[in-house]
């Protein structure tokens, strides 16, 4: 057998729910046995004659003169020499680390995270894994946009669609009846709190999906696109990633959870580009195998991520003021989230209806019927000078309150209330 069918092998072993649920990319790729993988061999050989990367003689970077002063702060082999494939093993060990805190320490164990090149790559590697035209995704509507282009761009699978809430909550059932139109396999995607409804389900709700999807007789991938973990404001709301309560009892032959989350957000790092995906552990060499495909992908597209970055987070990651800073943030965007919602409680409830919404950076407005999301969009930017985002496929606006001054977010509400008329 060749390399990506021992993966396959060891895959429908140890992890059947994954090897069952790949696509005839994902069945076919290995990590293959070319430079990275010959230069990690002989890496501590004296002489390595190996990776065409400029050094001294000793393993240290030779940087321009003009480009060495701008990384006086980072490690110098990791801001001007080649990173691996997937990632420094210190970052994904660190990070790992955090994800467990902030979880509060879960019962189930994940693979070693693979660094990726953003989160938007870490979902892109799921889609080249595990779709294809036969694949069912489903989603939540209404969802971010860029799902049709990510899940879409390479093959041509079904999108089953259910509409995200019911009487004001998430709409768990919504989900199982979507679960029972898939055909053969799916990807399940999930993301709480979200893009662009913000909504953060409760415990209880937490616990619900997870059943449902537990019930579920697969194969199937869940998604948690963590992109606004942490980023929560409401009370009583959950406060981890949903991706555990799925993790936690998922049958393996059945159902594979996977985690993808980044610093874009959680680091308020949005140049980075520096993304995480890991699994529910289904042993070493499972784990092993697929670490393999998902390296393959990324030797095939964007070779690694960028080592400066990777340093940048790495340091954040060991400083011990770093979750302090964290929450300083959150309650600026906690009191701009208290503005908006006050501010939208003024509009017009038969022209707009306000979507829960808990956290992340978002607001949504369900428009009436009579009303044109686009039209309505560049009104706002002509007539009072205010930029919002239009979901057409669901007629609705989305404002951002991250990025204004919480003493400005009441004059927005005052401009959609005039321009709702």
């Amino acid at each position: 057998m060749n390399d990506a069918e021992n993966l396959n092998a060891t895959l429908a072993r140890e992890l059947p729910v994954a090897f069952r649920c790949l696509s005839p990319l994902g069945r076919r790729v290995a990590f293959p046995r070319g430079i990275p993988f010959q230069a990690a061999q002989a890496k501590h050989a004296p002489i390595n004659a190996t990776i065409g990367q400029i050094t001294d003689g000793s393993g240290q970077p030779l940087p321009l003169g003009p480009l060495a002063p701008l990384a006086q702060t980072l490690d110098a082999r990791r801001a001007f020499l080649y990173t691996p494939i997937d990632g420094p093993a210190d970052l994904d060990d660190a990070w790992q680390a955090r994800q467990h805190r902030l979880a509060n320490n879960p019962s189930v164990s994940t693979s070693r995270p693979v660094v990726t090149h953003g989160l938007t790559h870490a979902m892109s590697i799921v889609a080249d894994l595990f779709v294809d035209d036969e694949t069912d995704v489903v989603l939540s509507n209404p969802y971010w946009e860029n799902y049709d282009l990510l899940f879409g761009l390479r093959a041509r699978p079904r999108f089953i669609r259910y509409d995200a809430f019911r009487e004001g909550r998430f709409n768990v059932e919504g989900l199982g009846d979507a679960l029972a139109q898939v055909r053969n396999k799916a990807v399940v995607v999930l993301n709480f709190p979200g893009n662009p409804t913000g909504y953060q389900p409760t415990p209880d709700e937490a616990r619900a999906i997870a059943a449902i999807l537990h019930a579920h007789q697969g194969p199937a991938v869940v998604v948690s696109d963590d992109a606004y973990q942490g980023w929560v404001y409401a009370e009583g709301r959950q406060t981890r990633s949903v991706f555990w309560e799925i993790a936690d009892g998922a049958d393996l032959e059945r159902l594979l959870p996977i985690k993808v989350d980044g610093a874009t957000k959680e680091l308020v790092f949005f140049a980075s580009r520096v993304g995480f995906l890991a699994h529910r552990t289904g042993g070493e060499a499972a784990d092993l195998a697929l670490r393999s495909k998902i390296k393959a992908v990324i030797r095939g597209t964007v070779g690694s991520a960028s080592g400066p970055a990777l340093d940048m987070v790495a340091k954040a990651l060991a400083a011990p003021d770093l979750e302090a800073a964290f929450e300083a943030k959150r309650r600026i965007l906690a009191e701009r989230w208290a503005t908006l919602r006050e501010a939208l409680q003024g509009l017009p409830a038969n022209r707009a209806t306000v979507y829960p919404f808990h956290g992340a950076f978002f607001g949504l407005l369900q428009l009436a019927p009579d009303l044109n999301a686009e039209q309505l969009r560049q009104r706002l930017i002509a007539e009072h000078g205010v930029g919002t985002i239009a979901f057409p496929d669901v007629n609705a606006l989305r404002v951002a309150f991250c990025s204004i001054a919480n003493e400005r977010l009441p004059e927005v509400g005052q401009a959609l209330a005039k321009a709702l008329l």
